[in-house]
């Protein structure tokens, strides 16, 4: 029990890595919880359980500097749980939610403790000491990889009490606190994407969406389609006017004589 604990921990901490660096997809429950379904020796329950917490947290993202739910750990707890329990889907679905809850938390107080690393990175510029810069980096990737190894260790090895244990043992108002500060932050994330938009030419865009979504009601669906159709075509006609002359530019370069003694080569 122990060693699959250790294991499915390991997993969860490489799985928030991916989050944070090369983005193969492993952050997201039904991969993350596959593989945990192989290491408990029950792949097929492993992968109904995460196909269900994969369809419930489909539309959940990252916008801006929002810091959603963690589905890393609920995902691979609620597999774990789920078929260490016997209790399939629904334990699984039980277990995840308050899970990712905490560990959102949790993921909020690394994010803002690892600004101290950017600040002390920035001072070990100033002082020319380049190659402790490394050091920093790795730091802070091994808070990520303790921020989710550590709770899913926790969840796995001492089960589903463990997790309301904690859960009551933080103070109230630190929960509220924080709780308020997941749904502040949204706002920042949508202002930072806003404050890009509105950038050049691309407030024409962004007017474009609201009328169509607003006053002719079309549906999200229908506004992202009409999007894709603008973005291809802005892209087409930018291309345009710079291949035309880039065209002009190379027969222009090509038209080069040379002349050495009595003759000329035009070429």
């Amino acid at each position: 029990m122990f060693i699959q604990a250790l294991l499915v921990a390991i997993w969860s901490g490489l799985c928030a890595l991916d989050q944070f660096g090369p983005h193969l997809g492993f952050r997201k429950p039904l991969l993350a919880g596959v593989v945990v379904g192989f290491i408990l020796g029950d792949p097929v329950q492993g992968l109904i359980i995460s196909g269900t917490l994969e369809l419930m947290w489909l539309g959940t993202n990252n916008v801006g500097a929002y810091q959603p739910p963690d589905v890393i750990s609920g995902g691979i707890v609620g597999v774990a749980i789920g078929i260490m329990s016997g209790g399939g889907e629904a334990a699984g679905v039980a277990v995840a939610i308050p899970v990712a809850l905490l560990v959102q938390q949790l993921s909020m107080i690394i994010m803002t403790t690892n600004v101290g690393l950017v600040h002390a990175a920035d001072k070990t510029v100033e002082s020319g000491k380049f190659g402790a810069i490394d050091k920093l980096q790795y730091l802070g990737g091994l808070f990520f990889f303790l921020s989710r190894a550590v709770p899913v260790f926790i969840a796995v090895f001492f089960g589903a009490p463990a997790v309301e244990a904690v859960l009551n043992i933080i103070p109230e108002f630190i929960l509220t606190g924080l709780t308020i500060a997941s749904k502040l932050i949204p706002a920042v994330g949508l202002a930072m994407l806003l404050a890009m938009m509105l950038k050049k030419n691309m407030w024409i865009f962004l007017l474009l969406g609201f009328a169509l979504a607003t006053f002719m009601g079309v549906s999200t669906i229908g506004v992202a389609s009409f999007a894709l159709a603008a973005a291809a075509l802005y892209d087409i006609l930018m291309n345009r006017g710079g291949g035309e002359g880039k065209e002009v530019e190379e027969e222009t370069d090509s038209n080069v004589i040379i002349a050495e003694g009595e003759g000329e080569f035009d070429l």
